[in-house]
């Protein structure tokens, strides 16, 4: 891992997603936050955070894939409940805010570039710009929404689970194994292939 100074589009497109979540951000945070950043660019496989590990950086993907795999405290069984691409913020619930060991891991499923942010210096700048708690807290929600959504659709068939998923991301096959894409719909391998097969 070679740590990098942040460069002119990398930090346009953080910024445009700062923005979309806060338009009302701080033009002195905006200035500030830049010194903190760092580029940083992992090897796909690579676990960015691992299993009752604390997060101690912010992560933003600039370009790549990253999957969330919970384990199971008593059988040790790994199983994909999250994942995320260009222009999400990877992180676990506990993980990066609650400051506790994460119940999961973060692993890559592409050669993958973040902007990163060490959690003492956001903490730093939140104390300075007192109205970047706005920030976090709605891209946080953010999150909270889609994990609320995830566990609602379950009311649904795994045909349309399926549908909507390969609708939402249409390249997804492409970059997660089959096997994580199956575990986070909670269905079987063999299940997710019949359907696949099915046209809508």
């Amino acid at each position: 891992m070679i740590e990098e100074e942040m460069t002119n589009q990398a930090y346009k497109i953080l910024l445009e997603e700062f923005e979309k979540y806060y338009p009302q951000i701080s033009p002195g945070f905006i200035i500030k936050v830049q010194e903190k950043l760092y580029e940083v660019d992992y090897k796909k496989g690579t676990r960015v955070l691992s299993y009752n590990q604390k997060q101690d950086s912010g992560l933003f993907i600039y370009k790549g894939a990253a999957i969330e795999l919970f384990v199971d405290p008593v059988t040790l069984e790994e199983t994909t409940t999250n994942f995320w691409f260009e222009r999400d913020f990877p992180y676990t619930t506990p993980g990066l805010f609650s400051r506790e060991p994460s119940q999961s891991y973060i692993m890559l499923m592409e050669d993958t570039h973040f902007v990163g942010i060490r959690f003492a210096d956001f903490t730093e700048l939140k104390n300075e710009f007192p109205d970047v708690e706005f920030l976090t807290e709605n891209i946080r929600g953010h999150y909270d929404r889609l994990r609320l959504q995830y566990l609602a659709d379950f009311r649904y068939p795994a045909y349309d689970r399926v549908k909507k998923l390969e609708k939402s991301y249409p390249g997804i096959y492409n970059r997660l194994e089959i096997q994580h894409i199956a575990q986070y719909l909670k269905i079987s391998v063999k299940t997710l292939s019949r359907i696949r097969n099915i046209k809508s």
